[in-house]
């Protein structure tokens, strides 16, 4: 249908994207970052040193994972436990950072042998070979469990925070958008869908057809406004976000020990990062790498493919700035017919209803059909890691590997709605605002007419139902007192046969509450202001409008709902996505002194996150303390048990 897809290369050493991304890098202080690394990667070593010294010997799964690691160390590849359900890829990085250490050893010892005074090697990093398994090579001196553990504490203190504050800078700054690459031109040989665009200049005509005239549609705020202070700002607010996203306790805790959940969310903001610079096969390729990790990253990749779906049909159909930040209603005749010439209906999170979700659904399926060449080609590299997963589902018979007995998908819709609830009680202050706002802003959205009154009582029907027929319980789950879960499920669902009813409300408030969170922004900046990045447009990275949340809807659910156990780890990829893109609510007036939040800042970051991070870091502190010194044993099982999440 189509012949070829070519990409226009020349000038763009002297494009003006060129130029916004050169200018970027002169004008961009990362300073904020640094220093937040190195406080995070202090407090994690500590840490680390603190859990080798009292649990040396691998504790829990890690008495699968760390004899799997160190058969690859001894280049063991074909030998495998069976009792291990997750793909290779952590030990293949084991496989590499341990050959990575064994290269720089002779530096170490040399720098041991002449500086008497150099610092010792930690407490349990070069145990004895064999000491965590039957093996007995020399090489698996620095492939033993605290060598691997680390590995870990570098992904989450360095690689982890590195990625949320690049993510965060390309989705909320508007001082360092990523400026497009020229758009493609597709060529189409005979009739029928696909790309008509074929003409750059086309491009243009459209972006200034759907513009409103001069003067016509809400005022853009005025305000005086230090472009080099807000600049900094953005990169303060930032750094203490990524920071605060790496010391998220549940993701934090399993630095200390070797698990998989570090690297797999390093792995999926990889590939997230690469979608927001406009590099699709290199998104694809950390997307596959991803998965051998954690088999459930197959959603996010399917995320990333709706994405880049649905940015290709932007740029090729530019929408009016001015209805993705506020809400101009359309009449289906208008939707469709716009979708009927590729163009797509998506409007503000803030500003939708029930309604609007459908209309732009249904215009996402039309305008993809009508401009299905292009759609097919932004998909393609996605759509080899999706045929490559289905090959490896195909031969190995199901999703999990080894035992398969105690992984087996059940439909448990109720996740979706424990996530929620876990979110909001895991991020108070995130949601912290005016207290009569935040009620009259939910009750309006909720019952301020007769349509939204309906859609409410439906939707908690909706959820009544869902808890009704799927709360399970796990056998895991009654069985197993080692984790917080064991006992906060017997405290609250446990505790009557009615009990779980009693979270329907608060599944419905916490929904609304995060994913309305999603669709915050701060106002847009004067033009005046935007001339810094000229390259900056509000048309083609949108992660506060519909499509986005129902792509980032589609990946959570895929993610949990057919997960039988309720395990708060599962919850960790899907919540670092959502904490990335948050929006913090200031109010209408916010720069102008309406937000006692915007004007209380210290060092340019809201007070409300730096209380995150203050949370956050308690909490772990507390969790590794219970870790540590609150054993327990098992009657009849040797060895000592510890509480985890």
């Amino acid at each position: 249908m189509f012949a070829a897809w070519r990409i226009a290369n020349e000038g763009r050493k002297n494009s003006p994207a060129a130029a916004a991304a050169k200018m970027d890098a002169v004008l961009r202080d990362d300073s904020h970052l640094y220093w937040r690394m190195g406080l995070l990667l202090a407090i994690s070593t500590y840490s680390a040193l603190r859990v080798n010294a009292v649990v040396p010997e691998p504790y829990l799964d890690e008495v699968f994972h760390i004899p799997q690691a160190q058969r690859y160390c001894l280049m063991h590849f074909k030998d495998w436990d069976d009792k291990i359900t997750t793909p290779p890829g952590l030990y293949l990085l084991s496989y590499v950072y341990v050959g990575f250490v064994q290269a720089i050893l002779p530096v170490k010892r040399f720098f041991s042998t002449y500086n008497p005074w150099a610092t010792p090697t930690p407490s349990g990093w070069d145990t004895r070979p064999g000491a965590t398994s039957t093996f007995t090579h020399a090489s698996l001196e620095h492939c033993s469990t605290a060598p691997l553990r680390f590995l870990n504490v570098i992904g989450g203190s360095l690689f982890l925070p590195w990625l949320i504050y690049e993510i965060c800078l390309y989705v909320h700054s508007p001082y360092h958008q990523v400026p497009p690459p020229p758009l493609p031109v597709v060529v189409v040989a005979g009739p029928g869908p696909g790309g008509s665009l074929a003409d750059p200049k086309e491009v243009e005509k459209a972006k200034r057809r759907t513009e409103l005239p001069p003067g016509v549609g809400p005022k853009e705020p005025t305000p005086k406004i230090d472009v080099v202070e807000e600049r900094i700002n953005h990169e303060a607010s930032a750094a203490q976000t990524a920071m605060n996203v790496a010391l998220f306790p549940l993701l934090y805790f399993f630095n200390n020990l070797f698990y998989t959940d570090v690297w797999s969310t390093v792995f999926i903001l990889l590939a997230y990062r690469s979608h927001l610079l406009y590099a699709p096969w290199a998104s694809a390729g950390w997307s596959l790498l991803s998965i051998l990790f954690r088999q459930t990253n197959i959603l996010w990749a399917l995320f990333l493919l709706i994405l880049s779906s649905i940015r290709i049909l932007k740029r090729l159909h530019p929408p009016a700035p001015s209805t993705l930040l506020h809400h101009q209603p359309l009449s289906l005749n208008a939707i469709f017919g716009r979708a009927s010439s590729g163009g797509i209906y998506d409007p503000s999170i803030l500003f939708a209803d029930v309604s609007d979700y459908l209309k732009s659904f249904f215009s996402i399926a039309i305008a993809g059909y009508q401009n299905i060449s292009p759609v097919l080609i932004a998909a393609e590299p996605y759509m080899y890691v999706m045929a490559l997963f289905g090959t490896f589902v195909w031969y190995n018979g199901s999703i999990a590997l080894g035992d398969k007995s105690n992984h087996i998908s059940t439909f448990h819709p109720v996740q979706i709605l424990y996530f929620s609830l876990f979110t909001v009680l895991s991020t108070p202050f995130i949601f912290l605002t005016n207290p009569i706002t935040l009620i009259i802003t939910t009750a309006k959205t909720l019952f301020g007419s007769p349509l939204k009154a309906a859609t409410t009582a439906f939707f908690t029907l909706l959820i009544a139902a869902a808890v009704h027929t799927f709360t399970y319980t796990h056998p895991f789950m009654l069985a197993d007192n080692r984790h917080y879960v064991f006992y906060l499920w017997r405290r609250t669902v446990l505790t009557h046969p009615n009990a779980k009813y009693v979270g329907v409300p608060l599944y419905l408030l916490s929904s609304f509450l995060v994913y309305r969170a999603i669709g915050l922004k701060p106002p847009p900046l004067p033009a005046a202001t935007r001339a810094i990045n000229p390259q900056s447009s509000p048309v083609v990275s949108t992660t506060h409008t519909i499509t986005f949340l129902l792509a980032f809807l589609a990946a959570t659910a895929g993610t949990l709902v057919f997960a039988p156990l309720v395990e708060f780890r599962y919850f960790v990829v899907p919540w670092v996505m959502w904490r990335v893109h948050v929006g913090l609510e200031y109010g209408a007036n916010y720069r102008s002194g309406g937000s006692w939040f915007y004007k209380n800042k210290v060092g340019g970051v809201d007070l409300r996150v730096w209380a995150e991070a203050v949370v956050f870091l308690a909490v772990h502190v507390v969790t590794l303390k219970i870790f540590l010194e609150r054993e327990f044993r098992w009657e009849g099982t040797e060895g000592v048990m510890r509480f985890m999440w």
